[in-house]
């Protein structure tokens, strides 16, 4: 049978691990890795993405975490400090004996209890409409910004960074065009930045174009200055020998070659002619372009971007609402297969030449802005990468499009649903779970509500502990704040710790977290526990473990 000590043990290794640098006082974590890599970091994900852990449980707690990040992008240390916690008021209460009535309880805690606290904590959340309150709605988007980014940097720069973000969305858009332009920069983020050297994370901007990390194969900016009409191939050209005219070239004859090469020749200057009649003067191509073809793009006028990503294609096709093109033209190209761009010109970024597309137009999809990261090392560029990606999905996880109960009513509206930080969110679980589980009889329902009511304020207890400066009286000093952060909430005011370990009202403070990302959190929690109650021990192959 699987040993809950060994489970508790590993949870509290990991836990050790980042509960110092939880909170906007968190330190950083220096490790060394398995291939001699040395890695600093305050971000959890990283951290544990980086063990090479031995024990199956804390393999398993480790995939949950990366699971949960892919979809939350922020929330590994709150979810390894709850279980963490949890694990260990079992441990407490509980005895090996009574796993199936512990489990009963999560189970009921599951299906029963947690959509009553999502409840409790939806009526004490923030809740602002882009279309009734821009303002509210834009602060909101700084709080939670501002609540990801403060672990990581000083103030001063998590305000420059806040500057930057928020510059790269139009929030003049009707809501679900900006809940579209918000999913577009979570899910194309890497598409939509650009990493570079530079003397400070402050420097980081913003461009208003569409950044393509190539170069032009053939470049005459005189006809790309100004109304710019491009096609998009994602297969080379000479692919479909036999789509034109049913012609079939035999190689086995003499001259075979020089007939192969007339072919082509024909036909790359058919493809040419009909860009020149649709006026097309600018081709981007996914796979390269032989030589002789851009010799005849040349003589054309056409200018020529080859070896674009893929993913910079399709990204530009989900912008521009236009098709790329797969197959050869037999006569001209669709309305819905020609782009139009304001400009494109070259620009060097980072040392490397590039190519700025500003796409233009009617039915254009309302994209952001490119943002250019910099920091002083490569590392400290991809450790900004990391921060910022997991703050636009925080953004977007805060928000949700709430739609009309009829027609008549109106058009959808863009809802930001956050709850304040500084463990508010927890500090306000632990106190309805401990007065709701007063209230019931069964042992079961009440020992899990109390377990959990204790894990989250040990959550609280974590912050407060990283964010005071006295290091004396700790124990008093916190439950003196507890008792007023109990009292207090009897009036609906709720109260978290700010950096200095003072209690505030955080939403006044500028920290908001989305409250999906809570709920989410607790929910991967849960799951993980009760697997790891179900799991009635391991066994060891080779190659993998298996769970029985």
């Amino acid at each position: 049978m699987l040993d809950f000590s060994k489970s508790l043990q590993v949870s509290k290794s990991l836990e050790s691990l980042v509960s110092r640098g939880f909170g906007p006082q968190g330190l950083q974590t220096l490790l060394a890795t398995s291939t001699g890599q040395v890695l600093i970091s305050n971000n959890g994900a990283t951290i544990f993405n980086a063990l090479n852990i031995g024990h199956p449980v804390g393999r398993l707690i480790v995939k949950a975490i990366d699971k949960m990040t892919q979809y939350t992008g922020d929330g590994s240390k709150i979810f390894i400090l709850t279980l963490s916690q949890i694990l260990q008021h079992i441990d407490y209460r509980y005895t090996e004996n009574e796993r199936g009535q512990l489990l009963r309880a999560i189970s009921h805690f599951t299906q029963h209890i947690f959509p009553l606290l999502q409840q409790h904590a939806l009526k004490c959340s923030k809740t602002c409409s882009l279309d009734s309150d821009k303002e509210a709605f834009c602060d909101s988007f700084k709080s939670v910004l501002r609540s990801v980014m403060s672990p990581h940097y000083p103030a001063r720069t998590v305000e420059c960074l806040i500057s930057t973000v928020l510059s790269t969305f139009n929030f003049d858009l009707p809501s679900h065009l900006f809940l579209e332009q918000v999913s577009i920069i979570t899910q194309n983020f890497n598409l939509f930045t650009i990493k570079t050297i530079g003397p400070s994370v402050s420097d980081s901007t913003t461009l208003d174009s569409f950044i393509i990390q190539r170069d032009f194969g053939i470049y005459f900016d005189t006809y790309l200055s100004d109304h710019v009409r491009f096609v998009i191939l994602t297969s080379a050209i000479e692919d479909q020998i036999n789509s034109e005219d049913q012609e079939s070239i035999h190689l086995s004859t003499n001259n075979s070659l020089r007939k192969f090469m007339e072919y082509q020749r024909r036909r790359i200057e058919k493809f040419a002619q009909i860009c020149t009649n649709q006026k097309i003067n600018l081709i981007i191509s996914s796979t390269g372009i032989t030589k002789y073809n851009l010799q005849v793009f040349h003589s054309n006028n056409i200018s020529v971007i080859h070896y674009v990503e893929e993913e910079d294609a399709e990204i530009l096709s989900q912008m521009c609402r236009k098709n790329v093109i797969s197959e050869f033209p037999r006569d001209e190209f669709s309305v819905k297969e020609i782009f139009v761009a304001s400009s494109c010109v070259r620009v060097i970024i980072n040392g490397k030449p590039c190519v700025q597309v500003t796409p233009c137009g009617e039915g254009l999809a309302p994209y952001t802005k490119t943002l250019v990261l910099t920091a002083p090392t490569e590392g400290l560029c991809q450790q900004l990468y990391t921060v910022l990606h997991k703050a636009i999905k925080s953004l977007y996880l805060s928000i949700n499009l709430v739609h009309p109960r009829t027609q008549i009513l109106g058009k959808s509206s863009c809802e930001s649903v956050t709850m304040p930080g500084g463990s508010t969110f927890e500090l306000m679980c632990s106190n309805f779970l401990f007065k709701w589980s007063k209230n019931k009889t069964k042992c079961e329902e009440s020992q899990m509500a109390e377990i959990l009511a204790d894990a989250f304020l040990g959550v609280a207890r974590t912050l407060h502990r990283n964010v005071t400066e006295t290091t004396q009286n700790q124990t008093r000093d916190f439950l003196l704040k507890l008792s007023t952060i109990r009292e207090a909430s009897i009036g609906d005011q709720f109260l978290g710790f700010d950096r200095r370990g003072t209690l505030q009202e955080m939403d006044k403070e500028g920290i908001l977290e989305p409250c999906s990302v809570k709920f989410h959190v607790v929910s991967c929690v849960m799951e993980l526990l009760y697997t790891i109650m179900k799991t009635d021990g391991m066994i060891g192959t080779k190659n993998k473990v298996t769970v029985s």
